[in-house]
């Protein structure tokens, strides 16, 4: 029993030598980059990828997320935002799924990328462990800590007449819900 509780409290690390280093680069960068940096990395290489390698990457979202099933491999900007959100959900999702040599192309254009520029600091530093995932900002993280309070959501009772769940009492309160 010893073992297994050691084993389920090792964080998960690919053998360095067998590592890319290009795609341990990038593995770094997925885990350590706000999600709104990542976004804006992922909207610049896979609108420099060919149709083709767009294609292989929705593919494995597809089939390892189950999510994107609409989606069409020019529709850069969602297929971004599902990349980023299934690795940060799901890390290694991608990673471990994807045609090695299109994750290598993906991996060259998101680190070659203007948007890039400064996000690799401290990785000389890297163990190689997956660090923690950089905390979320802006409105990602407001509407995280705001799902279902009904104390933030704003002007619903005069769109539908004062009754249902944020509708100002509707049953109860006595106000007539307007």
């Amino acid at each position: 029993m010893k073992l297994f509780r050691r084993a389920a409290h090792t964080p998960s690390r690919p053998a360095a030598e067998a590592e890319d280093p290009v795609v341990r680069q990038y593995r770094y960068l997925l885990r350590t980059a706000p999600v709104d940096a990542l976004e804006h990395v992922h909207l610049e290489a896979l609108a420099r990828m060919a149709p083709e390698d767009r294609a292989a990457v929705l593919r494995t979202v597809q089939e390892q997320l189950v999510t994107g099933l609409r989606l069409e491999p020019d529709d850069v900007p969602a297929l971004t935002r599902l990349v980023v959100l299934g690795e940060r959900r799901s890390p290694c999702a991608l990673l471990r799924h994807c045609d090695p040599a299109v994750l290598r192309r993906l991996a060259d254009f998101a680190l070659v990328s203007e948007a890039a520029f400064g996000l690799l600091t401290g990785y000389a530093e890297w163990d190689g462990f997956d660090p923690e995932p950089a905390p979320e900002e802006g409105w990602q993280a407001s509407q995280h800590r705001n799902w279902g309070d009904p104390t933030q959501v704003t002007d619903v009772r005069r769109s539908n007449g004062g009754y249902g769940t944020y509708g100002g009492g509707g049953w109860g309160g006595g106000d007539g819900g307007g």
